[in-house]
Protein backbone atom coordinates (compact mmCIF):
# COMPACT_ATOMS: atom_id res chain seq x y z
CA UNK A 1 0.00 0.00 0.00
CA UNK A 2 1.78 3.11 -1.24
CA UNK A 3 1.24 6.31 0.73
CA UNK A 4 2.57 9.64 -0.52
CA UNK A 5 3.17 12.56 1.82
CA UNK A 6 2.55 16.18 0.83
CA UNK A 7 4.39 18.68 3.00
CA UNK A 8 2.72 22.06 2.53
CA UNK A 9 5.12 25.00 2.86
CA UNK A 10 4.07 27.40 0.12
CA UNK A 11 2.58 30.22 2.19
CA UNK A 12 3.84 33.76 2.49
CA UNK A 13 4.05 33.86 6.32
CA UNK A 14 2.24 37.20 6.45
CA UNK A 15 1.46 37.05 10.16
CA UNK A 16 5.02 36.02 11.00
CA UNK A 17 6.48 38.91 9.04
CA UNK A 18 9.30 36.79 7.56
CA UNK A 19 9.52 33.34 5.95
CA UNK A 20 8.76 31.00 8.82
CA UNK A 21 10.17 28.13 6.77
CA UNK A 22 13.62 29.60 7.50
CA UNK A 23 13.17 30.23 11.23
CA UNK A 24 15.88 28.60 13.37
CA UNK A 25 14.65 25.47 15.08
CA UNK A 26 16.93 23.35 17.23
CA UNK A 27 20.06 22.72 15.15
CA UNK A 28 18.47 23.48 11.79
CA UNK A 29 15.59 25.53 10.33
CA UNK A 30 11.86 24.95 10.74
CA UNK A 31 11.27 23.48 7.29
CA UNK A 32 14.29 21.18 7.44
CA UNK A 33 12.96 19.91 10.76
CA UNK A 34 9.59 19.19 9.15
CA UNK A 35 11.31 17.41 6.27
CA UNK A 36 13.32 15.26 8.66
CA UNK A 37 10.06 14.29 10.34
CA UNK A 38 8.41 13.51 6.99
CA UNK A 39 11.21 11.37 5.57
CA UNK A 40 11.55 9.52 8.90
CA UNK A 41 7.94 8.41 8.67
CA UNK A 42 6.55 5.32 6.96
CA UNK A 43 5.40 7.37 3.95
CA UNK A 44 6.71 5.90 0.70
CA UNK A 45 7.31 9.23 -1.00
CA UNK A 46 7.65 12.79 0.28
CA UNK A 47 6.75 15.81 -1.86
CA UNK A 48 7.56 19.27 -0.53
CA UNK A 49 5.45 22.08 -1.99
CA UNK A 50 7.06 25.52 -2.00
CA UNK A 51 5.63 28.82 -3.20
CA UNK A 52 6.56 32.16 -1.64
CA UNK A 53 10.33 32.74 -1.56
CA UNK A 54 10.73 29.31 -3.15
CA UNK A 55 14.19 29.90 -4.59
CA UNK A 56 15.62 31.28 -1.35
CA UNK A 57 14.06 28.54 0.76
CA UNK A 58 15.18 25.78 -1.60
CA UNK A 59 18.80 26.92 -1.36
CA UNK A 60 18.61 26.70 2.44
CA UNK A 61 17.42 23.10 2.58
CA UNK A 62 19.57 20.07 3.15
CA UNK A 63 19.36 17.37 0.53
CA UNK A 64 17.24 14.38 1.34
CA UNK A 65 14.77 11.75 0.23
CA UNK A 66 12.12 14.11 -1.07
CA UNK A 67 10.97 15.87 -4.23
CA UNK A 68 10.20 19.56 -4.51
CA UNK A 69 7.14 20.93 -6.28
CA UNK A 70 6.91 24.68 -6.93
CA UNK A 71 3.45 26.23 -6.69
CA UNK A 72 3.64 29.54 -8.53
CA UNK A 73 0.04 30.44 -7.69
CA UNK A 74 0.52 30.00 -3.94
CA UNK A 75 -1.25 33.30 -3.24
CA UNK A 76 -4.54 31.63 -4.18
CA UNK A 77 -4.48 29.93 -0.78
CA UNK A 78 -3.98 26.65 1.03
CA UNK A 79 -6.65 24.87 -0.99
CA UNK A 80 -4.83 25.64 -4.21
CA UNK A 81 -1.60 24.26 -2.74
CA UNK A 82 -3.31 20.98 -1.89
CA UNK A 83 -4.82 20.91 -5.36
CA UNK A 84 -1.33 21.37 -6.85
CA UNK A 85 0.04 18.46 -4.84
CA UNK A 86 -2.80 16.04 -5.52
CA UNK A 87 -2.80 16.91 -9.23
CA UNK A 88 0.89 16.02 -9.24
CA UNK A 89 0.17 12.65 -7.62
CA UNK A 90 -2.37 11.93 -10.33
CA UNK A 91 0.42 12.06 -12.93
CA UNK A 92 2.14 9.03 -11.37
CA UNK A 93 2.12 5.80 -13.37
CA UNK A 94 0.63 4.11 -10.31
CA UNK A 95 -1.67 6.25 -8.21
CA UNK A 96 -0.85 6.02 -4.47
CA UNK A 97 -3.49 4.34 -2.32
CA UNK A 98 -3.49 7.36 -0.02
CA UNK A 99 -1.96 10.76 0.66
CA UNK A 100 -0.81 12.10 4.01
CA UNK A 101 -1.08 15.88 4.17
CA UNK A 102 1.02 17.73 6.75
CA UNK A 103 2.02 21.32 7.41
CA UNK A 104 5.51 22.71 7.78
CA UNK A 105 4.82 24.74 10.91
CA UNK A 106 3.92 22.14 13.55
CA UNK A 107 7.39 21.22 14.83
CA UNK A 108 6.23 19.32 17.90
CA UNK A 109 4.51 16.64 15.83
CA UNK A 110 7.01 13.86 15.22
CA UNK A 111 7.27 10.89 12.90
CA UNK A 112 5.64 8.78 15.60
CA UNK A 113 2.37 10.64 15.14
CA UNK A 114 2.55 10.41 11.35
CA UNK A 115 3.18 6.68 11.66
CA UNK A 116 0.20 6.29 13.98
CA UNK A 117 -1.98 7.87 11.30
CA UNK A 118 -0.51 5.64 8.61
CA UNK A 119 -0.81 2.47 10.71
CA UNK A 120 -4.43 3.22 11.57
CA UNK A 121 -5.24 3.85 7.93
CA UNK A 122 -3.65 0.56 6.86
CA UNK A 123 -5.83 -1.30 9.35
CA UNK A 124 -8.79 -0.23 7.24
CA UNK A 125 -12.25 0.87 8.20
CA UNK A 126 -12.07 4.59 7.49
CA UNK A 127 -11.10 6.53 4.39
CA UNK A 128 -9.73 9.43 6.43
CA UNK A 129 -7.47 9.19 9.47
CA UNK A 130 -6.88 12.64 10.92
CA UNK A 131 -5.36 14.36 13.93
CA UNK A 132 -7.86 14.85 16.75
CA UNK A 133 -7.75 18.44 18.02
CA UNK A 134 -10.55 17.84 20.51
CA UNK A 135 -13.21 20.07 19.00
CA UNK A 136 -12.37 19.06 15.44
CA UNK A 137 -10.29 16.79 13.23
CA UNK A 138 -7.52 18.22 11.09
CA UNK A 139 -4.13 17.70 9.53
CA UNK A 140 -1.84 15.90 9.56
CA UNK A 141 -4.29 13.49 8.01
CA UNK A 142 -4.32 10.52 5.66
CA UNK A 143 -6.86 10.46 2.82
CA UNK A 144 -7.60 7.41 0.71
CA UNK A 145 -7.42 7.98 -3.03
CA UNK A 146 -11.21 8.03 -3.25
CA UNK A 147 -10.88 11.59 -1.90
CA UNK A 148 -8.23 12.74 -4.38
CA UNK A 149 -10.79 14.30 -6.70
CA UNK A 150 -12.36 16.28 -3.87
CA UNK A 151 -8.94 17.38 -2.61
CA UNK A 152 -8.08 18.57 -6.10
CA UNK A 153 -11.21 20.74 -6.12
CA UNK A 154 -10.26 22.73 -3.01
CA UNK A 155 -10.00 26.46 -3.62
CA UNK A 156 -8.84 29.57 -1.80
CA UNK A 157 -7.98 29.14 1.85
CA UNK A 158 -10.27 26.13 2.26
CA UNK A 159 -7.89 23.45 3.42
CA UNK A 160 -8.20 19.74 4.08
CA UNK A 161 -10.08 20.42 7.32
CA UNK A 162 -13.12 21.48 5.31
CA UNK A 163 -13.13 18.14 3.51
CA UNK A 164 -12.71 16.24 6.77
CA UNK A 165 -15.61 18.11 8.36
CA UNK A 166 -17.91 17.33 5.45
CA UNK A 167 -16.97 13.63 5.56
CA UNK A 168 -16.71 13.16 9.31
CA UNK A 169 -18.71 9.92 9.11
CA UNK A 170 -15.83 8.44 7.11
CA UNK A 171 -13.11 9.78 9.40
CA UNK A 172 -11.42 8.72 12.60
CA UNK A 173 -9.07 10.74 14.77
CA UNK A 174 -5.84 10.16 16.66
CA UNK A 175 -5.09 12.63 19.48
CA UNK A 176 -1.78 14.48 19.57
CA UNK A 177 -2.36 16.65 22.61
CA UNK A 178 -0.49 19.93 22.84
CA UNK A 179 1.89 18.84 20.08
CA UNK A 180 -0.47 20.28 17.48
CA UNK A 181 0.72 23.83 18.26
CA UNK A 182 1.65 25.71 15.10
CA UNK A 183 3.74 28.78 14.40
CA UNK A 184 1.81 31.61 12.80
CA UNK A 185 2.99 34.70 14.68
CA UNK A 186 6.23 35.94 16.31
CA UNK A 187 4.53 35.33 19.66
CA UNK A 188 3.87 31.69 18.74
CA UNK A 189 7.50 31.24 17.77
CA UNK A 190 8.83 32.89 20.92
CA UNK A 191 6.56 30.81 23.12
CA UNK A 192 7.53 27.47 21.59
CA UNK A 193 11.22 28.22 21.28
CA UNK A 194 11.46 29.06 24.97
CA UNK A 195 10.49 25.52 25.90
CA UNK A 196 11.37 23.35 22.89
CA UNK A 197 14.45 24.74 21.18
CA UNK A 198 16.96 22.50 22.89
CA UNK A 199 17.96 19.56 20.72
CA UNK A 200 16.81 16.17 21.88
CA UNK A 201 20.00 14.42 22.83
Amino acid sequence: MKIALLLLAAGGSRRMGRPKQLLPWKDTILLDHALQTAVSSKADEVILILGAEAETIQKSLKRGRFNILIHKEWEKGLGSTIKKGVSYLETFDTLPQAVLIMLGDQPLLGADHLNSLIDQFKKGGKGIVATDYGAKLGVPAVFSREYFTKLARLQGDSGAGVLIASNVHSATGIPAGKRTADLDTPEDYQSLTQTHQKSDS
